[in-house]
C-alpha cells in the first residue's frame, strides 16, 4: 500500500482479517493515547500505510497476550514518533527544494535573457539582409519592365512612322496611344504583382519554418 494515498475502514479490516467493530475499538483506543487519524468531511477515518502496519503490529501484540491498553499505548507512541519524523523530514526537503528552485530560477532567467538577446540580434540581421535582397530583386524587375516598355514604345513609334502617310498619321497616333496606355496598364499590374509577391516572400522567409 502506498503511504501517499489513504483508504477507508473497510479495506483495512478486510486486509487485517478482523471485524469492523474491532477496528473501530482499536482506532479509538489509539486516539485516546494521543494519536490522531486523519478524517474526511463525514468524520470517517482515513488509514495510511504506516497506520495499517501499526494496526497489524497491534494484532500481533494482542495475539501474544499483550493487554489492549498497553499494546494500543505502545502503537500510538510509535505512530506519533513516526509522524513527527515525517513532518521534520518533509520540512527540510521542502526548504532545500525552495532554495534550489530560487537558484535555478535566477540561472534560468539569465540564460533566457541571453537567448532572447541573441535571437533578437539574429532576427534583425536576417531581416535586414532579406529586406535588402528583396529590394534589389524588385528594383531589378522594375528596371527590366521599364526598359521593356521603352523598347516597345520606340519600336511601335518607328513602325508607325515608316508605314503610314501623312494623311493617316493622326488616326494611327490615336490607335498607338491606346496601345501604349494598355501596355503601361499591364506593366503596372505586373509591377504590383511583383511587389506583392516580393513582400509575401520576405515574410515567409522571416517567419516561416526553417
Amino acid at each position: 500500500m502506498n503511504n501517499k494515498y489513504g483508504v477507508f475502514a473497510k479495506e483495512v479490516y478486510m486486509h487485517l482479517d478482523i471485524n469492523p467493530a474491532t477496528l473501530r475499538n482499536w482506532s479509538s483506543m489509539i486516539e485516546s493515547h494521543g494519536y490522531e487519524f486523519e478524517k474526511n468531511h463525514k468524520g470517517q477515518r482515513i488509514y495510511y500505510q504506516r497506520e495499517i502496519f501499526a494496526l497489524a503490529n497491534l494484532k500481533t501484540l494482542l495475539a501474544q497476550r499483550e493487554s489492549l491498553e498497553s499494546a494500543t499505548k505502545a502503537v500510538a507512541a510509535k505512530l506519533i514518533e513516526e509522524k513527527s519524523a515525517e513532518k521534520a523530514i518533509s520540512a527540510i526537503t521542502e526548504k532545500e527544494e525552495d532554495e534550489n528552485s530560487i537558484t535555478l530560477s535566477k540561472s534560468d532567467l539569465d540564460n533566457y535573457i541571453d537567448n532572447l538577446e541573441r535571437k533578437f540580434s539574429d532576427f534583425i540581421a536576417k531581416r535586414d539582409a532579406l529586406f535588402l535582397e528583396e529590394m534589389q530583386k524588385r528594383d531589378k524587375l522594375l528596371l527590366e519592365a521599364i526598359t521593356k516598355m521603352q523598347l516597345q514604345v520606340t519600336a511601335s513609334k518607328e513602325a508607325i512612322e515608316t508605314s503610314i502617310n501623312d494623311d493617316n498619321k493622326d488616326d494611327y497616333k490615336n490607335e498607338h496611344t491606346d496601345i501604349i496606355l494598355n501596355e503601361i496598364k499591364e506593366l503596372k499590374q505586373q509591377i504590383s504583382a511583383s511587389q506583392a509577391e516580393g513582400k509575401k516572400g520576405l515574410f515567409q522567409k522571416l517567419f516561416g519554418k526553417d
